[in-house]
């Protein structure tokens, strides 16, 4: 559901010891990369989460902050930068597209599979 929303804790970045209420996605999102934690679930002492490697902290940091810029500038109503182009290699370059379809063709007549 697009409206979903639920609450993290935030354990670092600028948020760090807030509690917000995201979007269900991204909550899942902030959990994942290691930035934030669902406060309705508590911790197993039995299990707990193995400490983060400093690669993983850095990202999770990166993550976090990259995050919170997104929303401050949605919110100041900043339009992101565009993706950039997609690049083909040479063999894609090479290669002939023949997936054109004239105007007056009827639908079943059009193939979606090249013929290597």
């Amino acid at each position: 559901m697009a409206d979903e929303t639920k609450q993290i804790m935030v354990l670092m970045g600028p948020y760090r010891d807030n509690r917000l209420t995201v979007s269900a996605a991204d909550a899942e999102a902030a959990i994942n990369n290691h930035w934030a934690v669902d406060p309705g679930v508590l911790p197993d002492p039995e299990d707990p989460h193995p400490p983060l490697s400093d690669e993983e902290r850095t990202a999770a940091l990166e993550a976090a902050t990259t995050w919170a810029q997104a929303q401050w500038d949605a919110a100041q109503g900043v339009t992101p930068p565009p993706d950039p182009p997609i690049t083909r290699s040479k063999k894609d370059e090479k290669r002939e597209e023949k997936r054109d379809m004239a105007a007056g063709e009827p639908a079943g007549r059009y193939t979606t599979r090249e013929k290597l």
